[in-house]
């Protein structure tokens, strides 16, 4: 399989069609060509239906149904029926109920996919891929199969990701005497940088402009975690690692943000709502948001690589393509052949462009402009050229409860329940009970 070094020389490429402007986006949608698949299995009888869920909401969703009515059109051998699933919570749920109750959908775009395949022992998918010559793994990137993986093995396809960067309002950094050419590019210089934006402007007592803040506490803390070189579980046994010292120092710097007073404390909910008001100066979320926001702040946008500390560290996000056996073995490479469909270059690429997220494979189509427009609007290289450093770690069953423990134990420590080592030690604990009682 590629390495993620060369994902900098061929996203740079990719990322102008990814974000390109509305016009591009309308010409895409009407020109990009549509792939050949494979229809040789059927045989020739009654066309298969299949239905496939998609927690991909919004406009983006609308952009995931478009696509799959363009393939029903474009062959009368298979139909696919498109159904909003609901945000990733909400279609994790009716995942596990339909898993539960044996109603599950052909197929879906999952969040943590791996967990509602793999676990399941569902590799069927893999079976298809390893079977096809004309489905090239190697032209997916190394962290995105990794993401896609339960136990060390491939149960789902990569589909639309994501990465955390660190969004910047280049207004705030000239009012607090800042150079928005020069961003943070570690976590002192962070909470250096932070602390001089964040102020009381009423001086009311109470700050009014924060200098940094998150929404998506697990995912950016894991990024953190990661960035102090702490591997946050151990694959080898599912241990948890956030005793380590590594960790632990994490959770001091975590603090030390807020007792300085350059991230209020219990208020990141409201972080995007805050950034987007124009009264924060630094804001950590998916890369996905720069096609919604480019060109519709009151500030000047900008966006930089992740603050690092050890090292350089990005997790990905987002959901996969997953596929759930029905018995029907028609109707399985049905689902199969229309999720290759779906992650072919032409198609991706168009997704990707429409959507914001990032294309897990090199293979999109290029533009001959494509530097020019980065060399515009260099802004768009941030989240691909940092996709050097992506990774992910190994789905487990536990994941989720993994997640809502970290941001309860941040939560205690922001409100000074608990300190930052008496965090990490219940989060620990807490995450180990889970696990040995799934045992």
């Amino acid at each position: 399989m590629k390495k993620l070094y060369l994902v900098c020389i061929v996203l740079l490429v990719v990322s102008a069609l990814v974000f390109a402007s509305g016009a591009q986006e309308e010409a895409a949608s009407s020109e990009a060509a549509s792939p050949v698949f494979d229809l040789t299995f059927w045989d020739g009888g009654e066309t298969i239906e299949i239905v496939y869920w998609y927690a991909v909401s919004g406009s983006k969703g609308e952009v995931f149904k478009e696509l799959v009515d363009r393939f029903n059109e474009s062959q009368d051998r298979i139909a696919v029926e498109g159904i909003f699933s609901g945000k990733y919570a909400e279609t994790a749920e009716k995942v596990t109920a339909a898993l539960a109750s044996n109603t599950l959908p052909n197929g879906g775009v999952i969040p943590a996919g791996p967990i509602f395949t793999g676990q399941y022992d569902n590799y069927k998918i893999l079976d298809y891929i390893e079977n096809d010559p004309d489905f090239d793994m190697d032209d997916f990137y190394d962290a995105t199969w990794d993401y896609s993986m339960y136990d060390g093995k491939i149960c789902v396809i990569p589909y639309n990701i994501s990465t955390p960067i660190l969004y910047i309002n280049e207004d705030l950094l000239l009012a607090s005497g800042l150079d928005p050419a020069d961003p943070p590019a570690t976590w002192q210089e962070l909470l250096d940088y932070s602390k001089k934006i964040t102020k009381d402007v009423d001086n009311d007592g109470v700050n009014d402009v924060w200098g940094f803040d998150l929404k998506d506490t697990p995912w950016i803390f894991k990024a953190f975690l990661m960035q102090n070189g702490n591997d946050i579980i151990d694959t080898s046994n599912k241990n948890p690692l956030f005793t380590e010292a590594s960790a632990i120092e994490t959770a001091k710097f975590w603090k030390q943000l807020i007792d300085e007073e350059a991230m209020p404390a219990g208020l990141h909910n409201t972080a995007e709502s805050l950034f987007l008001s124009g009264n924060l100066g630094f804001y950590i979320g998916s890369s996905s948001r720069i096609g919604s926001w480019r060109g519709k702040t009151e500030f000047k946008l900008n966006a930089a690589f992740l603050p690092k500390n050890e090292r350089n560290a990005i997790p990905l996000g987002g959901a996969v393509m997953a596929l759930f056996p029905s018995g029907d073995e028609d109707a399985d490479r049905a689902t199969y052949e229309f999720m290759k469909w779906m992650v072919s270059p032409e198609i991706l690429a168009e997704f990707d462009l429409r959507t914001g997220y990032l294309p897990p494979r090199a293979a999109v189509l290029a533009e001959e402009s494509v530097q020019t427009f980065l060399d515009e609007v260099p802004m768009y290289r941030v989240a691909y050229e940092q996709m050097e450093f992506a990774s992910a770690y190994w789905h487990f069953n536990e994941m989720g409860t993994m997640d809502g423990l970290i941001w309860e134990a941040l939560d205690k420590i922001d409100r000074e329940v608990l300190t930052p080592e008496e965090g990490m030690q219940w989060l620990n604990k807490e995450l180990i009970i889970e696990i040995e009682a799934n045992k």
